[in-house]
């Protein structure tokens, strides 16, 4: 009998390490993505590409909301508009140094779709109204050419398979190409994204 728990003890233990041995090991590469974003800058159509271990760069565009700097008797101050029948096109590029992939990896959280903590530096150019409209509302709410740079920490996380999630904090600054003023801003953002491809690294 003791014979027989100490053999079914040893198999136990043998096939436990064999599973363990056999667990795919996460790559902590960063990957290349397509993907479509949706989030508080509007919808649009975005790149990621890795350059090293840690360094990538974002590039998107699409269409969402506006902004203008007011600096009168009657406002004061960094305004953002979204108005859904009146988009603006944005074109945005990120920076980004994620820095705790390989600390994710020892403690087997995901790494799928570049998962980690990161700081960026980001800029995006926000144009007019796309689509003409009437003097009115371009009195009520200016939807102005801006410049927007910031400096932001946020995390990105998978959400399955083919889709992630990514939100952030930082500080901006913003500059009002029609109004002529500039302001600095505290900066937040939070993504959805769907991922249409990926690659290795370039």
């Amino acid at each position: 009998m003791k014979s027989n728990f100490l053999l079914l003890a040893l198999s136990m233990f043998s096939f436990g390490a064999l599973a363990q041995s056999n667990e795919p090991v996460q790559s902590t590469e960063l990957v290349s993505m397509t993907k479509l974003e949706v989030g508080l800058q509007g919808i649009g159509v975005g790149y990621e590409v890795p350059f090293s271990n840690k360094w990538s760069v974002n590039l998107s565009a699409g269409f969402g909301g506006g902004y203008s700097i007011d600096k009168n008797s009657y406002a004061n101050g960094f305004k953002s508009t979204f108005i859904l029948n009146e988009p603006v096109a944005y074109f945005r590029s990120e920076f980004k140094h994620t820095y705790n992939r390989n600390k994710r990896s020892i403690k087997s959280k995901s790494l799928l779709n570049n998962a980690g903590n990161y700081v960026a530096f980001q800029t995006k150019y926000t144009t007019g109204r796309v689509f003409e409209s009437d003097e009115w509302s371009q009195i009520n709410n200016p939807l102005n050419r801006t410049l927007l740079n910031e400096v932001h920490w946020g995390m990105q996380r998978p959400l399955g398979q083919k889709f992630l999630y990514n939100l952030h904090i930082g500080l901006g600054y913003a500059a009002d190409f029609d109004f002529k003023n500039s302001q600095l801003y505290p900066a937040a953002g939070l993504q959805f994204a769907y991922v249409i491809s990926k690659n290795k690294r370039l």
